[in-house]
């Protein structure tokens, strides 16, 4: 039983990703994991290091942008003993801690620019030279970097090293916002009730459809992450069996037009609306809606028939 949070999604959009992660985690290639902050680019990180041959070793997750500038080569590359003040004894650092393993360097666009260049030649010559060292020490660990910024554009301000993006980006996995998969939303909400239901001695707590209803049309814009922690708040707050409305912090609570729909009806609602408003977005493009949908064409076009959306679609992109 994983001690971490598993993928829990039905979501076109996010089966897609596992398929990917599922192909990539057989090969030893740099993989870069982006998308916006909340989105579960760890978990993804974690399914790739279980799925693959490092598995039998050490999954390391390391934050850059959680370490002051002035300690992340020792954080990244260990040190001697006495190669500082304070350097009472040697470090190994995270790449021969997580030798054989996987190394997780999240938020790696915070990586000091002059870091940078040691980092690549870590990845090229697959060696580590400890701070105040002489000599290289080998190692072979896997490297995942994720993202939440866009590094495309750091390169452009020259706050990172396009050889380094090149490096790291041999396979990309981007990962949608939750408001861009709202199918994911019901089933997400159930296991957080279940999660946090258990934790709290309360594991029959549901959702009522007005609950629902609020949570299939706030905008999340911190993401599974921000759901979670509204669930959280949820459950303790819930005296019964189900969450209600008045349960959810008010900036949920205030959604307009909620009724009595049961939570199939609520998931369509959603969903007609998502699809108005990326329809709008596009100006009626077909196939640039699909994409940032995460559909096929043709899946669009059932919905656009089935909703009754035609006046909102170009034809020539029938």
């Amino acid at each position: 039983m994983p001690h971490y949070q598993p993928i829990v999604a039905r979501s076109r959009a996010f089966s897609d990703i596992m398929s990917l992660a599922q192909r990539v985690a057989s090969s030893s290639c740099a993989v870069l994991i982006t998308g916006e902050s909340g989105t579960g680019k760890e978990l993804i990180a974690r399914t790739i290091h279980d799925s693959s041959p490092a598995r039998t070793g050490r999954y390391v997750p390391i934050n850059v942008a959680a370490i002051p500038d002035d300690l992340v080569e020792s954080e990244l590359f260990g040190h001697a003993r006495g190669a500082f003040t304070g350097a009472d004894q040697e470090r190994l650092g995270a790449f021969r801690v997580a030798d054989r393993g996987t190394l997780l360097l999240d938020e790696i666009g915070e990586l000091p620019l002059y870091t940078q260049p040691k980092l690549l030649r870590v990845l090229e010559q697959h060696e580590v030279l400890p701070v105040g060292s002489d000599t290289p020490v080998d190692v072979d660990t896997r490297v995942i970097a994720a993202t939440s910024c866009d590094l495309d554009e750091l390169v452009a301000h020259r706050r990172f090293r396009p050889d380094l993006l090149f490096r790291l980006n041999v396979v990309q996995i981007a990962i949608p916002p939750l408001r861009e998969r709202p199918e994911d939303i019901p089933v997400l909400a159930e296991y957080y009730c279940r999660h946090y239901g258990q934790a709290l001695d309360k594991p029959a707590i549901s959702i009522s459809s007005g609950a629902m209803q609020c949570l299939l049309r706030h905008r999340w814009n911190g993401n599974v992450r921000e759901l979670a922690h509204t669930l959280e708040r949820a459950v303790l707050l819930c005296d019964g069996d189900s969450i209600q409305v008045n349960h959810l912090p008010d900036g949920l609570n205030g959604c307009a037009g909620i009724n009595r729909e049961n939570l199939h009806e609520a998931v369509e609602s959603f969903k007609r609306q998502h699809i108005v408003s990326m329809l709008e977005a596009v100006g009626g493009d077909r196939q640039e809606a699909a994409r940032r949908l995460g559909l096929s064409p043709a899946t669009l076009f059932r919905y656009i028939d089935k909703y009754g959306l035609k006046g909102y679609a170009l034809e020539r992109y029938h």
